[in-house]
């Protein structure tokens, strides 16, 4: 059940039902599922919503079999790994003296520890896939971005059976591959709008940039710094800032590469809106052999679940239907809302169906 409260009636730990949208646009500020607290409440406020669609009750199981699907990150893992990226990114962007380097020392060291619980968290033989929801939030795109790429960077290596030891480094890669963009001017990072030729250079600048302060600093092993280094190279030789092939660029930077590219394509930023989940694996797979290593793009989709069981979908024939199960993540079996019959997307008589609209999110 939910209802749709005025702003001034809402409180800490209300439940959305549904994503808020910026004021005359289509872009969410806030997603379904999102826990009230004061910092959400204040930014509602700060984008002058009047009303929202609040959760009032759990809502019954869609399917009498399926068990309900809990967060991969918990509330307070989330928040800590935010808060510690956040102050490691702006203790690098400070004054370059020893002082500032020691702090540096530290924020890395706290991050390091964060990043052993996310492969725990990952690892743990209560999980086996990653949802679309464990990696999105509403704010500071740059430090969610980091910690999102994290969570799929150490997903992808789980699923390709790395040791721990790589899956460990994978994490702390992903959490640094952007480091360089402290020293890009914020305006051209956050430019509304295609990039100029000079200012894609500039912005193509950023691998070397965040390589060259962390070895500067003595951050991190050679390996971590020459996956920050590469973590934009292609499998074909197109990519940069050195025009590496395949046998050439690391595992790990390879495996970032894709984690990087999925997690920005789907996000919501302010000059576009974002590729849905579906759409962006479609676009990864076109791009395997070519911009990504294949055998990283197949651990990635092995590795995510797109439509949780219980998760009601429209189909392009305008039917909606319910997941109760799938063996491809991207076309799951349904039992049809109409009718309640059976169908397997992956059979050949429904291969012409495809997937036009998530109706509702499984919830927890």
């Amino acid at each position: 059940m939910r209802k749709r409260y005025p702003l001034d009636q809402i409180e800490e730990g209300m439940r959305l039902a549904e994503d808020v949208y910026a004021s005359g646009t289509k872009i969410p500020i806030l997603r379904e599922n999102a826990i009230l607290n004061s910092r959400i409440i204040a930014l509602l406020q700060n984008q002058q919503v009047t009303h929202v669609w609040i959760e009032t009750e759990k809502p019954a199981a869609e399917d009498e079999e399926a068990t309900v699907r809990k967060p991969l990150l918990s509330a307070e893992l989330r928040e800590e790994a935010i808060s510690g990226i956040r102050r490691m990114f702006n203790v690098f962007a400070g004054p370059d003296n020893e002082e500032n380097m020691t702090t540096a020392y530290q924020a890395v060291k706290e991050v390091n520890e964060i990043v052993d619980t996310l492969v725990e968290t990952i690892t743990g033989e209560t999980v086996s896939l990653i949802h679309i929801t464990d990696i999105k939030s509403y704010d500071e795109y740059t430090y969610h971005h980091s910690l999102s790429v994290a969570v799929l960077a150490i997903a992808i290596g789980h699923s390709l059976n790395l040791p721990e030891g790589q899956l460990q480094a994978a994490g702390r890669v992903a959490v640094l591959h952007d480091i360089g963009k402290i020293q890009i001017p914020i305006e051209i990072i956050n430019k509304p709008g295609r990039l100029t030729p000079e200012e894609r250079q500039i912005i193509e600048l950023h691998p070397k940039l965040g390589f060259e302060y962390l070895a500067k600093s003595g951050i991190g092993t050679s390996e971590l710094q020459r996956s920050v280094l590469f973590h934009h190279e292609k499998a074909d030789g197109s990519g940069y800032p050195f025009r590496l092939q395949s046998k050439d660029i690391p595992i790990v930077a390879k495996i970032i590469a894709v984690s990087d590219v999925f997690d920005a394509i789907t996000s919501f930023r302010p000059y576009r809106d974002p590729m849905s989940p579906s759409d962006a694996i479609e676009l990864m797979m076109s791009e395997s052999g070519r911009a990504f290593d294949f055998d990283v793009v197949d651990a990635f989709i092995n590795k995510l679940e797109l439509y949780p069981v219980n998760t009601i979908l429209e189909l392009s024939n305008n039917r909606n239907g319910v997941v109760v199960h799938y063996n491809n993540p991207m076309r799951p079996i349904l039992r049809m809302v109409d009718n309640a019959e059976i169908i397997d997307l992956m059979d050949r008589g429904n291969l012409n169906l495809v997937v036009t609209r998530v109706v509702r999110q499984n919830r927890s």
